[in-house]
């Protein structure tokens, strides 16, 4: 459902009106309906691994998007560009790998 302002003297009262079809809740993109309906279903150790997953995807695109800013970033040529960016990725996966081993301990 969505609101819409619905003026009543004074005072504006929302009206809700029903979502475009098949959408469950408020997002109607189609991805984030199939995602959110997946992660309905995991179970807890399932949660934390994901947890640690998005956590991952988020800081490889602040940490891109931190160096893209940078001039020495944009100053260097386009392999050299691709290889940074390769290097981030293989340490934040490092990263991901560590995380993944202390939940698995804290979960025994």
């Amino acid at each position: 459902m969505n609101r819409i302002p619905v003026s009543m003297s004074n005072a504006i009262c929302y009206e809700w009106r029903p979502l475009l079809a098949g959408a469950l809740g408020p997002s109607v993109n189609p991805d984030t309906i199939r995602l959110n309906g997946h992660r309905s279903s995991l179970t807890l150790l399932e949660t934390v691994f994901e947890t640690a997953r998005v956590n991952q995807d988020n800081r490889l695109k602040q940490d891109g998007d931190s160096a893209r800013r940078e001039d020495e970033y944009q100053a260097i040529d386009y392999e050299t560009k691709a290889q940074v960016d390769q290097k981030m990725i293989i340490e934040e996966n490092e990263v991901l790998e560590q995380e993944c081993v202390a939940i698995l301990a804290d979960w025994r």
